[in-house]
């Protein structure tokens, strides 16, 4: 990982935004949260969708939330990643889907009834592209914690029957850690092996051994993970951190909806009770505020009417984990514990 990439907590706090930091992470997760669904709907692959939210995360760290709207930055890192990963898609097809899921309404009915609203994306885009490239100095390597754990599921494959639910659980957590910024604060390794070690506490329940015991003793019949990912003892506080966000992440997403699953296996999980300064990162937030914050964009754009739901039903809580391709980065929609199918 690049240095230039890999900010500290430190510096997390003071992101040229001025807003206080939960707030700028929760813009980040709902714009996150909206690229991973239009990314979805285009079929562009897991692959381009991770590089995309690593741009944006990237672009974030060195320009103001406040002088670029997440959807807008969110649709013009898309647009970039699909040249970049060479899943090239058009401009125009793109712009039709960010105002399908902004209206709330189906992509075909884009064309002839929002043409002045089409343009003025595709200028939008076009115009930030060139600030994005300036802001990412044409950097364009970027590495996914995904291919770390993709040994560690080969291994869990032959060691373990309960692979399976594992494994599946693994891929959940990692796609959603790039709805935190851990992709800017820490190496693929390190994130694989947080991902690694949330998943096992998830699937063994409260009998199992706390985040903190699995970070300081090998787990009996486990694959040693340690090896397989190449880390050290100067890994491990870096590891407890990267826990530690994933903890305020999840705790920050439960909904009030009791239609929706329960979402108190994940909040159950405790941090690490390393001696760690790790912020408060997250708020929690309800799906009534990623609606308010489309309606507020759309209204800031050309106050037109707003849809009464334009991301439609937001899955609020991790379960049901989705389903495992057996090439991950291969994906034809990027899957998520908390959206089910982003």
């Amino acid at each position: 990982m690049d240095p230039q990439w890999r900010f500290s907590l430190s510096e997390l706090r003071e992101t040229p935004s001025c807003l206080p930091l939960e707030e700028e992470m929760s813009r980040r997760h709902k714009g996150i949260d909206w690229l991973m669904r239009v990314g979805a709907t285009l079929r562009m692959g897991l692959g381009p969708c991770l590089t995309a939210a690593t741009y944006f995360h990237r672009f974030y760290m060195r320009r103001m939330l406040e002088d670029y709207h997440e959807y807008e930055i969110a649709a013009t890192c898309l647009f970039l990643a699909s040249k970049t990963e060479e899943n090239g898609k058009r401009l125009e097809d793109l712009v039709i889907v960010a105002l399908a899921k902004i209206r709330s309404i189906p992509p075909n009915q884009v064309a002839g009834s929002y043409d002045a609203e089409a343009k003025r994306w595709e200028n939008v885009i076009l115009t930030y592209e060139e600030v994005l490239l300036e802001v990412l100095c044409f950097d364009f390597n970027i590495h996914y914690p995904h291919a770390f754990l993709a040994d560690i599921a080969s291994s869990l494959e032959s060691s373990r029957q309960r692979s399976g639910p594992l494994v599946e659980c693994i891929w959940s957590v990692a796609h959603d850690s790039y709805r935190t910024p851990l992709c800017v604060l820490e190496s693929p390794q390190v994130i694989a092996a947080a991902c690694l070690l949330f998943a096992q506490s998830l699937i063994d329940g409260p009998e199992g051994p706390s985040l903190t015991q699995r970070l300081e003793v090998q787990q009996h019949g486990e694959p040693n993970w340690r090896q397989i990912l190449g880390i050290t003892e100067n890994d491990l506080q870096s590891i407890a951190i990267a826990l530690t966000v994933l903890c305020q992440f999840y705790r920050s997403c439960a909904h009030k909806d009791q239609s929706k699953p329960d979402v108190t296996p994940y909040k159950l999980i405790e941090p690490p009770t390393l001696d760690l300064e790790v912020p408060q990162l997250f708020k929690p937030v309800s799906s009534s505020s990623t609606t308010n914050g489309i309606k507020s964009f759309v209204q800031s754009t050309n106050g037109s009417k707003t849809p009464a739901d334009p991301l439609g039903t937001v899955p609020s809580t991790p379960f049901p984990l989705p389903p495992v391709s057996p090439s991950p980065m291969q994906s034809q929609s990027p899957t998520s514990p908390l959206s089910g199918q982003a």
